[in-house]
């Protein structure tokens, strides 16, 4: 029988990124009533009470209708969302950023529509509207930045202006009861301590995308966390591809890492990964890290945030993150190989 880690279900947070991008089961664009609504559902009845979602993600519009749908009060429920994205017109001289994986599942409504930026504080106003106004709340659980490392590679990043304005926006809006919490939702974990160097106090967590690959700098940032006073949360558990394959990375066809398709560097360290984990899928191996993480720093990662658009991969989610088992010595070769820190917890 598998060992039971105590993750409260409290912990678990639903990313409605799926709800937006899709795609859903047999294909096609996403359905409110036929996917989205069995999804809430099963979130709710399993006990989980937060939704994760950002304006990029075109997903908050069918949580507020889902929870229309159910007879769900959403003031009985927290969303958090992200800022500095919004979605513009598509035009000739506009570069779309998402990859077409991403882009197959996506509504009528949001076609010819692309991300861009907009990192002033009317700008993050209006997108905090935005997504209150269609989740149907009267308040935001947390409101975080979203990507600054990719503003830098994409358009390039002017601190005062790009992040030190935004966050003074949130600051104010926090001390106005708007929001609830200033966060982080970023795929390079060396930002967040940029961003403490640069913003101190104003962190109250760091939302990082999440696979074993990063756990060394996982660790670090657990480690401010404790010093700095702030709280992790853990992204994308069980919904980006690459550590959901059953076949060798190095040869499998194109697959996201991270939200981008794997470049072959990328590719060849999965498959690393790939080739110790043996007869372990990949997916174990993600979801007793993340449960092995909330067991063991409980007071620091609060939150592991999963999406799916199948009702039983979400339930098969939380059991995995509090019973998925590793062999003893595949934890060890993954420790020789230096690809999980020597001093991450196995149990």
């Amino acid at each position: 029988m598998a060992a039971f880690r105590e993750v409260p279900i409290e912990k678990f947070v639903f990313g409605c990124h799926r709800f937006g991008f899709g795609p859903p089961p047999g294909g096609g664009p996403v359905d409110t009533l036929k996917h989205v609504v069995p999804l809430v559902k099963t979130a709710l009845d399993l006990g989980i009470r937060t939704f994760d979602s950002a304006v990029l993600y075109r997903a908050t519009l069918q949580l507020g209708r889902a929870l229309e749908a159910l007879e769900v009060d959403p003031n009985s429920i927290e969303l958090q969302t992200k800022c500095l994205r919004y979605l513009g017109l598509q035009t000739a001289d506009v570069k779309e950023h998402q990859p077409e994986a991403l882009l197959q599942g996506i509504q009528a409504r949001y076609r010819g529509l692309t991300d861009k930026w907009d990192t002033s504080p009317e700008g993050v106003e209006q997108q905090i509207c935005r997504e209150r106004i269609e989740f149907g709340g009267k308040y935001l659980k947390g409101v975080a930045l979203h990507d600054p490392p990719d503003k830098e590679k994409q358009a390039g990043l002017d601190w005062a202006q790009d992040v030190s304005r935004p966050v003074d926006f949130l600051n104010r809006a926090k001390q106005a009861g708007a929001i609830g919490r200033i966060g982080l939702g970023i795929k390079e974990p060396a930002f967040v301590h940029r961003f403490l160097l640069e913003e101190p106090g104003m962190l109250d967590y760091a939302g990082v995308t999440f696979c074993p690959s990063i756990l060394g700098p996982m660790m670090r940032i657990l480690n401010a966390a404790q010093l700095h006073k702030f709280e992790v949360t853990l992204m994308g558990i069980n919904y980006g591809q690459a550590f959901t394959l059953t076949e060798d990375p190095a040869t499998a066809p194109d697959f996201l890492y991270n939200y981008e398709v794997a470049t072959a560097e990328e590719r060849a360290l999965m498959s690393r990964f790939y080739k110790i984990c043996g007869s372990t899928p990949l997916l174990h191996l993600a979801a007793a890290v993340a449960g092995l993480l909330a067991m063991n720093f409980p007071t620091l990662l609060t939150q592991i945030v999963t999406s799916t658009m199948t009702p039983s991969r979400l339930v098969e989610t939380v059991k995995l993150v509090r019973e998925a088992e590793v062999p003893a010595p595949v934890w060890a070769e993954l420790k020789a190989a230096e690809l999980i820190p020597k001093e991450f917890p196995t149990s």
